[in-house]
C-alpha cells in the first residue's frame, strides 16, 4: 500500500524521513552493535499508568536483573509529536521503550522508527489483545506496538426517566435514537432538555454513531483514500444522527467544546436523560442520583449487537534506535503480565491491552460496560493524513452542519470529497 502524506504535515515528514533513513523498523542489536544493557529508559504519558503499576515495574525489573535500574519519564500530550520526532531519531536521546496515542502510533511505524515486534503477539496476549490497537500499531501484518490499554464511550442513562417513558435499555442504535426522542419529548417542559446530550461539537460520539451503522468515513480503494459518506451506510448514518440533534436534543448545534467535555453536569442537573462518555465521568456524577444511573455500551444496527464506539487509548512500542533490544523486549513483554495489565483495569479505570484482564471496577457500571465496548471499537482511518482531518476540525464540522439542518445527501457529496482530498495530496 501507497503511503501518502498531506503537505501539511510539514516537519513531521521531514522528520519521518529522517527516521526512515536511520532504520527499517525491524528488532536490532543497536547502531553500535554493543551488548544490551537493562539499565532502560521508558517514556509513559502523564496520567496513564497507574502509579502503582510504575512502581511494581520498577521495582519487579531491578528483582529480576541485579538491581538494574529503570528510568521511568513522564511526558506530556501538547508536543509530544514534535518531541518523538526529534529523539527517536537520535541514537543518543531515543528512549527504549515509548508509549504512542493510537492515532499517533502509525505515523511513526510506517517509518521505521519502532522495532517489529510480531514475534512477540502471541506470548503477551495472541487474540486476547485488543483487535483496534493491533491494527493502529501494524503495517502490512507485521505489529511494531502493541496495544497497551482502551477506552471507550458507553451511555449513561437516569433509569427513573427511562421508567416514566416506559421505555427499556436499547437494543439496537434505531432503539437509542429512538428512546433520545421519546425522552426529550416526554420532559418538554423543562428547559432545554436533552433526550441525550451528545452535541454536534462531541467528535468521539459523533464517530461512533457513524461507525455504528458500519461507515468507516474513509476507505482505501486501489491506492487512493476515498470518502464513504455517499454510501448507502454513510447516509443512513448521517440521517440518524441528524435525528438525533434535531429531535432528540436542544443544543445540538449551539454546545461548546468545553460543554461537549463536561457531558455530565445537564445529566447531573436534570436537564439530560442520557449521556455518552468514557467511565471516569462516572465519578462525576452526584452522589444523589448515581444510584438512579445506569450505564450500556452504545448498541448495534441489530438487536443484541454491541456498536462500534471510537477506540481511544494507546499503545507500547520499541525505538528502532534502541541500544538495548534484548532487554527491551523482555520490559515490553514484562508489561504484559497479569499484575501489571490488572493494574489499568483496577486503578485506571482503563481497558487493558490484553482483555483477558480485564476486571474493572464493581462500584462502576460504565466500567464494565466498557469492556464489550472497547472489544467492538473501531479506529479512525488508518492513515498518517487523519491528523489533517482532526486538526481541520473537518468532521466537527459536518457534524455541526447535520445539527444545523443541513441537506444529507448534499453534506455526504461534499465532504466526501474533502476527505478525498486531505488523505490523499
Amino acid at each position: 500500500m501507497k503511503m501518502k502524506k498531506h503537505a501539511a504535515l510539514g516537519a513531521l515528514v521531514v522528520g519521518a524521513l529522517a527516521l526512515s533513513a536511520c532504520s527499517g523498523g525491524a528488532a536490532s542489536s543497536g547502531s553500535d552493535g554493543g551488548e544490551s544493557s537493562p539499565d532502560l529508559t521508558v517514556w509513559f504519558m502523564r496520567d496513564d499508568v497507574p502509579d502503582v503499576a510504575q512502581e511494581w515495574l520498577k521495582s519487579e525489573w531491578a528483582d529480576r536483573h541485579d538491581g538494574a535500574e529503570l528510568t521511568i519519564e513522564i511526558q506530556d500530550w501538547d508536543g509530544i509529536v514534535t518531541k518523538l520526532q526529534t529523539t527517536l531519531a537520535s541514537e543518543t536521546q531515543t528512549p527504549d521503550v515509548v508509549e504512542f496515542g493510537n492515532t499517533q502510533v502509525r505515523t511513526f511505524s510506517t517509518v521505521g522508527a519502532l522495532s517489529d515486534i510480531s514475534d512477540l503477539k502471541e506470548e503477551i496476549g495472541g487474540d486476547k489483545l485488543i483487535p483496534a490497537l493491533v491494527d493502529a500499531g501494524s503495517v502490512e501484518e507485521e505489529m511494531y506496538a502493541a496495544p497497551f490499554f482502551a477506552g471507550a464511550r458507553v451511555v449513561y442513562y437516569r433509569k427513573s426517566m427511562f421508567e416514566a417513558a416506559g421505555l427499556e435499555i436499547p437494543e439496537s442504535i434505531e432503539e437509542l435514537n429512538e428512546a433520545a426522542v421519546t425522552l426529550r419529548e416526554a420532559n418538554s417542559s423543562i428547559p432545554d432538555f436533552e433526550g441525550i446530550f451528545i452535541p454536534a461539537k462531541d467528535l468521539g460520539n459523533g464517530l461512533g454513531w457513524l461507525f455504528s451503522y458500519e461507515n468507516p468515513i474513509a476507505e482505501l480503494d486501489g491506492e487512493e483514500w476515498k470518502g464513504t459518506l455517499s454510501s448507502p451506510e454513510g447516509i443512513a448514518s448521517l440521517e440518524a444522527l441528524q435525528k438525533v440533534y434535531s429531535e432528540g436534543m436542544s443544543t445540538a448545534a449551539t454546545a461548546t467544546v468545553d460543554e461537549t467535555r463536561a457531558p455530565f453536569v445537564p445529566f447531573n442537573e436534570g436537564r439530560a436523560a442520557m449521556f455518552s462518555s468514557l467511565p471516569n465521568a462516572w465519578d462525576k456524577i452526584d452522589p444523589a442520583i448515581q444510584a438512579d444511573t445506569g450505564a450500556f455500551a452504545l448498541p448495534g444496527l441489530e438487536s443484541g449487537e454491541v456498536g462500534h464506539a471510537l477506540a481511544g487509548g494507546s499503545n507500547i512500542g520499541i525505538s528502532a534506535l534502541s541500544p538495548n533490544q534484548e532487554h527491551a523486549r523482555e520490559l515490553l513483554a514484562m508489561m504484559f503480565e497479569p499484575e501489571f495489565q490488572e493494574y489499568f483495569a483496577t486503578e485506571g479505570g482503563w481497558v487493558p491491552g490484553n482483555t483477558e484482564y480485564a476486571s474493572p471496577r464493581e462500584d462502576n457500571p460504565a466500567a464494565i460496560e466498557q469492556v464489550a465496548a472497547v472489544e467492538n471499537a473501531w479506529m479512525t482511518p488508518l492513515t498518517p493524513g487523519w491528523g489533517i482531518i482532526e486538526s481541520n476540525d473537518t468532521m466537527r464540522n459536518l457534524f455541526t452542519e447535520l445539527a444545523q439542518g443541513g441537506d444529507v445527501k448534499a453534506l455526504a457529496a461534499e465532504y466526501d470529497a474533502t476527505i478525498a482530498s486531505l488523505l490523499n495530496d
